[in-house]
């Protein structure tokens, strides 16, 4: 494991009592209309967040791969499928431990005063920083959908239709909280897990933004 990722397991993983504040999308983003059930919303969830166009999430993330774990807080910027910057900061000092942008093709990495490059997100960032994040699912999965290029094992629903647990491309994603009460609402608390290599991943959204 990486000497950051040594550092950031020093930092107790906090994230239960996280103050939160909502966002409401931004304006201009038509309204539609009321679904209804809970399965008309979750299908009418998925097509409204697709025309996002982009969004940005802050908050915390705790990583624990199978002995190790870590802490740090996450800014990240997503424009359309293909494109975005991260900034992954200390959880105690602030200061920028990582910087990731990415597009279709290369992402690129500032850590430790170097620059790294990559055709794979999640590769640079578990061979840089031991950091093992299936980022190509996250983008979608935070917002509470799932990813639309691979097949969904499993989807329980609330009763506004928001995913209470999806199974996708071997994690199981499980959404505890959220930021509003509809069926549009963003997710507050989300938790992934990978059995084979006992991986756990926890989310805390503070705040986010969207435009369409």
């Amino acid at each position: 494991m990486k000497q950051w990722m040594l550092v950031a397991a020093c930092c107790a993983l906090t994230l239960g009592g996280c103050a939160t504040q909502t966002k409401s999308p931004t304006a201009g983003a038509e309204v539609p209309n009321k679904p209804a059930d809970a399965q008309s919303a979750w299908q009418q969830r998925q097509a409204e967040f697709a025309r996002m166009s982009s969004w940005r999430l802050q908050g915390k993330v705790g990583v624990q791969f199978q002995e190790q774990s870590a802490s740090f807080n996450i800014s990240w910027l997503q424009t359309g499928n293909d494109q975005y910057e991260m900034n992954i900061k200390n959880p105690l000092t602030g200061s920028i431990v990582a910087y990731l942008k990415g597009e279709r093709s290369e992402v690129v990495m500032q850590a430790n005063g170097k620059t790294y490059k990559d055709s794979n997100a999640e590769r640079l960032l578990q061979a840089q920083l031991g950091v093992s994040l299936p980022l190509d699912g996250m983008k979608y999965w935070v917002r509470g959908i799932p990813a639309p290029d691979s097949p969904v094992q499993q989807v329980k629903l609330d009763a506004q239709g928001r995913p209470e647990l999806l199974q996708q491309s071997g994690w199981q994603v499980e959404y505890s909280g959220w930021k509003g009460t509809d069926w549009k609402a963003l997710p507050e608390r989300i938790n992934l897990s990978r059995t084979p290599d006992n991986t756990k991943v926890k989310v805390i959204a503070k705040d986010w933004q969207t435009r369409y």
